[in-house]
């Protein structure tokens, strides 16, 4: 199934798109990346997910 999930790189967005990716869903994942906290701790989840700072900056384009 595939499901989006908003604020990929937050705490709560990471962990249940881990388990969805985990239980073989496909994710699409939604993220602003502010700085309301630390942005490498951001990326380093969405690095863990799969997701790499090359994809998002074609995404970006």
């Amino acid at each position: 199934m595939k499901i989006l999930v908003t604020g990929t790189a937050g705490f709560i967005g990471y962990h249940l798109a881990k388990k969805l990716l985990e239980r073989g869903d496909e994710v699409v994942g939604i993220d602003n990346i502010n700085d309301y906290y630390d942005v490498n701790l951001k990326y380093g989840r969405l690095k863990e997910l799969g997701i790499n700072l090359l994809m998002m900056e074609k995404i970006w384009i």
